[in-house]
């Protein structure tokens, strides 16, 4: 009689190759480590290369964020195919070319079988890392930068012929033309305008940044170069100035008046052209230059009407400051001043870039994968 039937027979019907060639089935206990145990190693290799990620990560010392989220989504794929794989091995049946393995059955299980899913749970990890590689995580480098915001200032000068008094060296005008040169080369992020009076006003410079050209203007700047000087328009003068800032979208807004005189020319009051100021919120700061009595220098002896209360009103009624400066040395005194005075307005640039640093999980992700191909053809190779 054939085997089979003898093993059917004594036993009822085969329940598969197992039985049929003598191989005792494991219950129990052993049936559920070795199911177990391939998720535990998967579990395992998961968590170091999670651990890896995060480690990796760390060492930047800087914000990561991922450019696609979303596609860590499909993490979730890798437990599923897990299910599946482990399933399917322990449904695989050896197909040894000969008639009886029970005498294998004696033989205790090496090492190896208990790593012969590793080379999957490589496989999963090295997945895992393209998954994160393909989420495109990205180092945030921001930098913080503090400047000085630029404010707009227009520089209203007196250019009468009181202004050749000598009682400021060489004289007010020539003192008063390099004390203001000084003052633009000290305000570089400003734009800066330029007003000259006599008996009339007029806008010399409009408001700009380029320096160089207030500087040039300067040079070239000569006393009675609109007028003969024979009387001070203040009123008109701080008029053009505020008619040039009127324009402005600056959030601080400055006039600095330098006179010696009085008003006694022009249609427009200096009252009210400080009342205009206040409206459109412009500081107006004043400097009287020489003796508040009007007493010069030089060799005639120039002498001109003054009105330090007109200044000071002036300087109360739009928040400004009014100085007065009987010598050169006052007269930079007043301007360094002045410069205290001035707002300092911040403002920060937040520079945001980003770098990637998937290449380097990519690298992980193919050397998990050449680890894997290596074990399966070495020490975890299986037979047909």
């Amino acid at each position: 009689m054939r085997r089979r039937d003898q093993i059917a027979l004594k036993k009822g019907p085969i329940s598969g190759l197992a039985e049929e060639v003598g191989v005792p089935q494991k219950h129990g206990l052993g049936a559920v480590r070795e199911s177990l145990w391939p998720w535990i190693l998967w579990t395992v290799v998961m968590a170091v290369v999670a651990w890896g990620i995060a480690a990796s990560l760390q060492r930047f010392h800087r914000p990561v964020e991922l450019g696609s989220r979303w596609v860590l989504w499909f993490l979730l794929v890798l437990p599923v195919l897990a299910f599946y794989a482990f399933r399917f091995h322990s449904r695989r049946q050896s197909t040894w070319g000969f008639s009886r393995l029970a005498l294998l059955a004696s033989i205790p299980p090496g090492i190896r079988t208990y790593f012969i899913t590793l080379p999957f749970s490589l496989r999963c990890g090295a997945f895992a890392l393209l998954i994160f590689a393909a989420a495109q995580p990205r180092l945030v480098n921001v930098f913080e930068r503090s400047e000085d915001e630029g404010i707009d200032i227009v520089l209203v000068m007196d250019v009468s012929l009181s202004m050749e008094a000598n009682d400021l060296e060489p004289n007010r005008f020539v003192a008063a033309r390099n004390v203001m040169s000084d003052f633009v080369k000290q305000r570089p992020k400003d734009r800066i305008g330029f007003v000259i009076f006599g008996r009339d006003a007029y806008p010399y410079c409009p408001l700009t940044r380029d320096h160089h050209a207030i500087q040039r203007l300067l040079g070239k700047l000569r006393l009675r170069q609109i007028d003969d000087g024979q009387a001070t328009a203040i009123g008109e003068a701080l008029g053009t100035a505020l008619n040039m800032l009127s324009s402005s979208k600056g959030k601080s807004k400055v006039v600095i008046l330098l006179t010696d005189g009085a008003n006694n020319s022009g249609e427009m009051a200096p009252r009210e052209s400080a009342e205009h100021a206040a409206a459109l919120g412009v500081r107006v700061h004043t400097v009287l230059v020489g003796s508040p009595s009007g007493e010069g220098g030089g060799l005639f002896g120039l002498r001109a009407p003054t009105d330090p209360e007109l200044l000071e009103h002036i300087a109360a009624r739009t928040g400004g400051m009014a100085f007065i400066a009987t010598d050169k040395k006052a007269l930079e005194n007043r301007f360094q001043r002045i410069l205290d005075l001035m707002e300092k307005n911040k403002f920060e640039h937040r520079i945001r870039t980003t770098s990637g640093v998937q290449d380097r999980f990519l690298a992980a992700a193919v050397l998990l994968f050449f680890l894997e191909m290596l074990l399966s053809l070495t020490w975890l190779r299986r037979l047909p």
